[in-house]
């Protein structure tokens, strides 16, 4: 199909997800972090330590843990579809439904 757009889509250099000894590498510099910023001694501990002692304190935390351990509650997103021309409205009827929409969201 032509439309006239150049490369669009398509493997590109860069693109997709991260290997996973790059995870692994990223996950051993933060718990090393972690480990000398608490003095703990394991991973596990430092870990747990970050998660009662950072993540517990704060709400956003807190919020990040639920989210991680139950599962991010799906985001509900209302769309309305008036189908209506707007040149054939007059300004008092464009007042009403802005009113309208503005009570509705």
């Amino acid at each position: 199909m032509e439309d006239g757009r150049i490369k669009n889509g398509g493997a590109r250099k860069g693109a997709g997800r991260k290997k996973v000894v790059d995870e692994q590498k990223a996950n051993a510099l933060f718990v090393k972090a972690l480990k000398e910023k608490f003095n703990k001694e394991t991973d596990d501990d430092a870990k747990v330590h970050f998660i009662k002692k950072v993540l517990m304190e704060s709400q956003r935390g807190q919020l990040f843990l639920a989210e991680h351990i139950f599962g991010k509650a799906p985001q509900e997103i209302k769309q309305t579809n008036l189908n209506i021309d707007t040149t054939d409205l007059t300004d008092s009827e464009i007042k009403k439904l802005s009113k309208a929409l503005d009570e509705q969201y």
